[in-house]
Parts: C-alpha cells; structure tokens; sequence
C-alpha cells in the first residue's frame, strides 16, 4: 500500500497506473556499436553477448539462454552490425560472406537472392543465401550500405555498414521473415563520428 495525496492505493492500482501509462512496455532492442555506423531494431526474445571471436562486432543471438564461448553454436538466430572499409558495396558483401562461409564444417552454400536495395534511404545491396552446418540449416541475409563520405579514401576505399542476420530452421528458431525485419530496420548513426 502506497500513500498518494493522503490517499492509500494498493500496489495492483498502481501497478494498473503504470501500465496504462506506458510505462509497462520496455524500449525495443538495439543493435549498434561504437565502430559502427548503422543500427537495427532486434525483437522480444533476442540478448546481446559479446562476439567471442570478435569482441568489437556487436551481436544478438536467440534465444535469451545463449551466451560465452558458444554463443554462435547455441544460437537458433544471430544478428550483427559492422562498418568496414571496401572498394564498393559487393567487395563489403563478399568480405562478410566468406567469413560466414569459411568455417569447413559448412556445407551447401546456395544463392537464394542478391542485388541492389533500398536500405535507411541509401542505395544498398541484399544478399540472401543458405548453408547447413552440423546442425541445422540457415538461411542468412547480409545487407550493406555505404555510411561514408561520397569521395574515396587515397587507397580507394570507403566506409560500408553490414549487418548480417542468420535464422536457423530449428522448430524453435525465430521465424525467417525476422530477417526482413531486423534488415528493414536499419539506420545510419552518426557516421562523421566514426571516420
């Protein structure tokens, strides 16, 4: 019991109060990093670990109960965000792709979709493939977009945002269409900030 204005409110009114207030609904999740010039809204369900392999690349997984060393191998979902220097939009695409692909236990690589998109208003770049590991088989999605400025650095290189978002065929995985979502959610972030 609370006392407000001389009046004793049981906590459910209260609780009741907040609710309707709006206070009852946390703040989507947010995937972004200090290196980074572009974020994505993650969904209920997803937490962020630090990348083992990478600690600089921010990461969420799914489900919630994935974390340390084998966060990727517990994973039914994976999402990451990165800003990279790359001659053009396919080289920033290609880089992230073979790194997903350069582990040997992965198998059957195949094309699903790739080409130019719309991504945070900028001309971007999709790729959609599979690939099956030991345990599954994924459907995994890399976007990019350019972040930097227009003009090239003196090696020709500009700054490309990726992220990469990965959904497992597991019956508990999140369904494939949180890639479209995830992806569809991205925003540039302050990219003067980091070049």
């Amino acid at each position: 019991m609370r006392r407000l204005l001389g009046v004793v409110l049981p906590a459910s009114v209260l609780a009741a109060g907040l609710l309707l207030a709006g206070c009852a609904h946390p703040p989507p999740l947010t995937l972004t990093g200090p290196k980074t010039d572009v974020a994505v809204t993650i969904p209920d369900g997803w937490h962020q670990v630090i990348n083992s392999a990478n600690p600089v690349i921010p990461e969420m997984v799914s489900p919630t109960t994935c974390a340390g060393a084998d966060e990727v191998s517990c994973a039914l979902g994976l999402a990451r965000t990165a800003t990279l220097p790359a001659k053009s939009l396919d080289q920033a695409v290609d880089v992230v792709r073979r790194s997903v692909l350069a582990d040997r236990r992965i198998v059957d690589a195949t094309d699903v979709s790739k080409g130019p998109a719309k991504l945070a208003g900028r001309d971007g770049y999709r790729y959609r493939f599979t690939f099956r590991n030991p345990k599954a088989k994924l459907t995994c999605e890399i976007a990019a977009l350019p972040t930097g400025p227009p003009t090239p650095g003196p090696n020709g290189d500009s700054p490309y945002s990726v992220v990469l978002v990965w959904v497992s065929d597991n019956p508990n995985s999140p369904k494939v269409d949180v890639i479209d979502q995830i992806v569809g959610s991205i925003q540039v972030v302050n990219p003067a900030q980091n070049h």
